[in-house]
Formats: C-alpha cells, sequence, structure tokens
C-alpha cells in the first residue's frame, strides 16, 4: 500500500526513482573578484543604495542613475513623519546610504548618521542634492 500525504503524493514512486547529485566543482568557480571586472548588473556586485531626502521631484533621475550603473535605489524623503522606525528599516536593508545635507534636517541627517553607525553601513554626506554631485557620489561606488 502507498504512502500518501496530504498532498496526494504516491512516495513509493518517488523512493523508486534513482537521483545522481553531482558534487560542485569549487576548484573552477570564479570568485566575485574574478568576475567583477566583466558581469555588469549581477547580483553578487550589485549594491543597493538608499538616498535619504533629495529632491522629490527628480528621485526618477536618481533612480535611473543609480540602475544604469547596475545597482539598486531605494529612495526615502528626508520626512520624520514615523520617526526613526521607518528610516532604521531601510537602513537595515541598504548597503549605503547617500543623505544630501542640503535638502535634509538637521535631525534627519543625524539619525541617519546615528543608525548608520549603529548597524555597520557606510554613509555618504552629500553637499547638494544635485544630479552631479549625486553623480560623481555614485562613481565613486564603482571604483
Amino acid at each position: 500500500m502507498a504512502r500518501k500525504g496530504w498532498t496526494n503524493i504516491n512516495f513509493d514512486k518517488l523512493d523508486e526513482q534513482k537521483i545522481e547529485y553531482r558534487p560542485i566543482d569549487f576548484k573552477n568557480t570564479t570568485k566575485q573578484t574574478d568576475h567583477c571586472k566583466k558581469c555588469f548588473n549581477c547580483k553578487q556586485c550589485m549594491k543597493k543604495v538608499l538616498i535619504i531626502g533629495g529632491i522629490t521631484k527628480i528621485k526618477h533621475l536618481y533612480k535611473d542613475l543609480i540602475e544604469n550603473c547596475g545597482h539598486k535605489c531605494i529612495y526615502l524623503d528626508g520626512y520624520m513623519r514615523r520617526g526613526d522606525k521607518l528610516l532604521e528599516k531601510k537602513i537595515i536593508k541598504c548597503d549605503l546610504v547617500f543623505c544630501p545635507v542640503d535638502c535634509n534636517s538637521h535631525n534627519a541627517c543625524a539619525s541617519a548618521k546615528k543608525l548608520c553607525r549603529k548597524h555597520g553601513k557606510p554613509i555618504k554626506m552629500l553637499t547638494s542634492s544635485s544630479i552631479t554631485n549625486m553623480v560623481q557620489a555614485i562613481q565613486s561606488i564603482n571604483a
């Protein structure tokens, strides 16, 4: 009599099948540093960049800039509506943080700096929220 689970799978037939597992050849696998120069937009090299604040009307330009360089953009306006909880959640999910100081409050910049220090995330305080300044910051990632 066949064993049946709640999914109505006949487990005896699965046991009869012979499945061969191939061992992984660790000698021929490439390290991350070997393929980073060759690849574009691979998941190992892609970084999640959080932009805190900035000019909301050109948010799509920030995203396009970062995504064209092979990274993922997370945008958070600088308003501290729900306190540090939302900011902390976003910082935990990202790899590095850009914070333009010309359009963020002193409290938002200080909170971002404190939370990045707490979670060990690099933060770059940008002098302005202009596209040119953002391009220079993104180029420093890829360098």
